[in-house]
């Protein structure tokens, strides 16, 4: 059902005490075989009806350092969000050129649609979250991350399951330019998101000129997963541009991909050369200068990533 943002606030029962918890270590896992530490102190909890929401301040972030996690994994800090967001989000609509209809699945932090709404052609963004509790948190505890995205009149949250979404959006013969994946990890309950069948569901979803972003995880430390779902991507779409960026927060070279029928190499590289129109002349990360770094997939990655 569609939600405005009068509608998320955020239970307040489960919030912990105003002193910080000083001395906190909280872990952050890198795939199955390793990890590392952030220490800082919680400054929210809750337990929704789907997972477990800490809201947390990491002095190593400086004044940045509030970032979320959903079931003890680290998703996003105001620090460096706008890395994925701005990498999923910008290639993509620029390269199509005149995207009006923008899917988000997941995305409940805002973030991504944030990004999507600096484009001047987009019309209408859908968020489709699961969890209503994510949204609420994060307006009042991080508001900065979607900087206005959910009051933006071009904006519809709806909460509730992405697979019903897209099997709506399907019976319907809904079509939309551009979906992007702003969702958990593949594992757990995401697996069945990030597979062959729901990446054909996506496809049927897009305009002709239309195409789907999403993140891949770490190469370096989940190869198999990351070459498991290049795998998937490739036996549906035409073109799959996979392409990596440091992510500090999540301690790792991060893959994500781009993936259309008839958007390409071609038309991603010629954005090297184009410049940003004015509402992406600020971005903290994304540059047709470092456009070409983004989809230069090293040598000794290859192997996972393919050759881009």
């Amino acid at each position: 059902m569609p939600t405005k943002r009068d509608t998320l606030t955020a239970d307040s029962s489960h919030e912990m005490p105003g002193t910080p918890l000083a001395g906190t270590s909280f872990a952050a896992p890198l795939g199955p075989w390793a990890g590392y530490t952030f220490a800082g102190h919680t400054v929210y909890a809750a337990t929704s009806a789907h997972q477990h929401i800490e809201i947390v301040d990491l002095p190593a972030f400086g004044d940045l350092g509030r970032a979320y996690r959903l079931d003890g994994r680290f998703m996003a800090s105001l620090a460096d969000a706008h890395i994925c967001h701005e990498c999923m989000v910008h290639p993509l609509l620029l390269a199509h050129g005149d995207a009006q209809r923008v899917l988000i699945l997941g995305g409940g932090d805002g973030g991504s649609a944030r990004e999507v709404l600096r484009h001047a052609s987009v019309k209408e963004v859908v968020v489709a979250e699961l969890d209503a509790q994510v949204p609420a948190a994060i307006l009042q505890h991080m508001p900065t991350l979607p900087d206005g995205a959910f009051d933006d009149p071009r904006t519809t949250l709806v909460v509730g399951d992405a697979r019903d979404l897209v099997e709506a959006a399907m019976a319907k013969g809904d079509r939309f330019d551009a979906v992007v994946f702003d969702l958990t990890e593949a594992d757990g309950d995401a697996a069945s998101l990030h597979d062959a069948p729901f990446f054909s569901n996506a496809r049927s979803l897009l305009t002709p000129r239309g195409g789907i972003a999403l993140q891949l995880g770490g190469p370096w430390l989940e190869g198999a997963r990351v070459r498991r779902m290049l795998d998937a991507l490739r036996s549906v779409f035409v073109h799959v541009l996979p392409m990596t960026a440091y992510v500090p927060l999540y301690g790792t070279q991060w893959a994500l991909a781009l993936a259309s029928d008839t958007l390409g190499m071609r038309e991603l590289g010629a954005l090297a050369s184009t410049p940003l129109p004015a509402p992406l002349q600020r971005l903290r990360h994304y540059s047709p200068l470092r456009h070409a770094v983004l989809f230069d997939i090293a040598p000794e990655l290859r192997d996972v990533l393919g050759q881009g």
